[in-house]
């Protein structure tokens, strides 16, 4: 259930520069996390240069007018190594798409409980996916294939 919240500077991306922005980020979550085609959620956000703020430079990395601040909120549980090859394959991904430096996207992970998510009808429908087992996979609460939420 990964919900992407992507953000830009407004006059930087057009329609096609954002597709191939939002299609990067959709396959990296595929391929570093397993979930299916059809769990897509995100929000663009294409903001004005006095709500788009940020420094030039940051731990020896630079930024310019191309850099994407991208949010990704997913339920808890995923090891350490997991999140880190998610931070890997989007910055790949994004990157080649978009035509921009490495050092132009800033990533944020957050993670959050299943019984704090809902999809619809008020229901947490993946309240059985728990945080307190890291080790547990989507397999043990479906009987199939990684987990894919």
């Amino acid at each position: 259930m990964p919900v992407a919240k992507i953000h830009v500077l407004e006059g930087q991306y057009n329609e096609a520069r954002l597709g191939k922005v939002s299609r990067a980020v959709q396959n990296g979550l595929i391929s570093a996390l397993g979930i299916p085609p059809e769990d897509f959620f995100q929000i663009v956000h294409v903001l004005p240069r006095g709500r788009f703020l940020h420094t030039p430079s940051f731990l020896g990395l630079n930024y310019s007018d191309d850099l994407i601040i991208l949010e990704i909120t997913f339920i808890s549980g995923r090891p350490k190594e997991k999140r880190l090859g998610l931070l890997k394959a989007l910055n790949d991904g994004v990157v080649a798409a978009a035509g921009i430096s490495p050092d132009d996207l800033l990533i944020t992970l957050s993670e959050t409980p299943g019984e704090n998510i809902s999809f619809g009808r008020g229901l947490a429908q993946r309240v059985h996916i728990s945080d307190k087992d890291p080790k547990a996979t989507y397999a043990d609460h479906h009987g199939r294939g990684e987990r894919n939420d």
